[in-house]
């Protein structure tokens, strides 16, 4: 019996509660409007702003609630201003533990807000501020990331763009001594392999497929399946270890290992 029920076709477009078309960045999402819709890219300067009140519409980037235009979970995701303001549950918790379990000291906390993109350029800040560089043999002058940030940005970014936001946990980053784990609230849409997937790839699956669509648009990612397997060649260009993928009913969680650690046999230290 599964814990939690598949998320309806169509969530992401659902309007969110509480929210006005003033809490959007009007003037991004006219700009990727005009990107999407060739009649508003001709139609010069001076367009009707019904016209792109329609085009959002139809793009299921705003509904309506009570009449009024209404920014949707896409909406809100990829040009609000704020989205936690409305669901706090929507940003990513950011913790560097001095240790290898979550009972070990916090040496750091970061609480990530804004946009889907915002999101993940500040994961990849905390990353690059809380993880270990080592020497660089090949490029003395180009020292190796503890963590590639290729794959970080994949595991991040996969987290925020396939988790159930229906649910109050949020993404959650975290950095032990031996490894970092990315966390996202849902389970899987379908009953894949991600160890199967991390091989040969492929094949997408979105839970919000919407979302994901508007992020490929962005310039985001890709969505034809290399998400997966883009990690697990990014993390075999620093170490032989694998990655590792955990799945449950109410959750994904993406392990990388640290190959710094590796080298040097440390799991209490730094």
């Amino acid at each position: 019996m599964s814990l939690v029920a598949p998320t309806p076709l169509g969530f992401e477009r659902s309007p969110v509660a509480g929210t006005t078309l003033e809490d959007l960045d009007l003037a991004s999402m006219h700009a990727y409007l005009r990107l999407r819709v060739a009649s508003l890219r001709t139609a010069g300067e001076a367009v009707d702003p019904a016209l792109f009140d329609r085009a959002a519409q139809r793009l299921g980037l705003v509904g309506t609630v009570a009449s009024q235009l209404t920014p949707t979970v896409v909406g809100l995701m990829a040009f609000g201003t704020a989205p936690q303001l409305a669901r706090p549950e929507w940003g990513v918790s950011c913790v560097r533990l001095r240790g290898a379990s979550l009972a070990d000291p916090v040496a750091a906390r970061g609480d990530l807000e804004g946009r889907l993109e915002e999101l993940v350029t500040g994961a990849l800040a905390f990353v690059r501020g809380n993880t270990r560089v080592a020497p660089n043999l090949m490029s003395p002058t180009e020292p190796s990331p503890e963590y590639p940030e290729e794959a970080v940005r994949e595991a991040v970014l996969n987290a925020l763009l396939h988790r159930d936001y229906r649910l109050s946990g949020r993404v959650s980053l975290r950095i032990f001594n031996d490894r970092l784990e990315v966390w996202s609230p849902g389970g899987l849409v379908l009953p894949i392999a991600l160890d199967d997937l991390a091989q040969h790839g492929g094949a997408s699956f979105p839970r919000n497929p919407l979302l994901t669509a508007t992020a490929r648009s962005l310039g985001m990612g890709e969505q034809v399946g290399r998400g997966i397997p883009t990690i697990r060649r990014a993390l075999a260009e620093a170490t032989s270890l694998p990655v590792q993928f955990h799945t449950a009913q109410t959750e994904v969680r993406v392990v990388l290992p640290s190959y710094i650690n590796a080298s040097i046999g440390n799991v209490a230290g730094n």
